[in-house]
């Protein structure tokens, strides 16, 4: 599985509120610099997080972003989903002639959505509490090495 690069930030700037005072908003340029991107960057990927409830925003000369759950309520699933949108199959069975093997293509959008069903499974059971600890879910891992 690949990531967007958008994705891992906002993994990431997620993450890095987690571990930031809950009782002060922090700013998008203290995002920014620690993703290593600019402001206006990290500001979309902000907007993108509050947009789907995962961040709140707060106006003003003390506002900034801050969790709008705690970290073990927040799945990578929901990050990356908020960003990429749903994690889906992608098999392009219309595209092919119609005397291609139906029974193939069948079998190959079986695998990719069980592959989907799979990737969401594991993204669902990593919060961002695991992130912060370091931790991942080892089962899906074992099975995928």
């Amino acid at each position: 599985m690949k990531l967007t690069k958008t994705s891992v930030h906002a993994a990431l700037a997620v993450t890095f509120l987690a571990d930031r005072p809950a009782d002060r908003p922090t700013q998008a340029r203290q995002v920014g610099e620690y993703l290593g991107v600019p402001t206006d960057s990290a500001l979309k990927v902000l907007q993108a997080l509050v947009r789907q409830n995962l961040l709140r925003s707060q106006l003003g000369r003390s506002g900034g972003y801050r969790l709008h759950h705690a970290p073990e309520d927040i799945s990578l699933l929901q990050i990356v989903e908020a960003i990429d949108g749903p994690i889906k199959p992608d098999v392009p069975v219309h595209d092919f002639a119609a005397d291609a093997s139906s029974r193939t293509l069948e079998a190959l959008h079986r695998t990719c959505n069980n592959t989907a069903r799979f990737m969401q499974q594991q993204l669902a059971q990593t919060s961002v509490a695991d992130l912060l600890n370091n931790e991942s879910t080892d089962a899906g891992l074992a099975m995928a090495g």
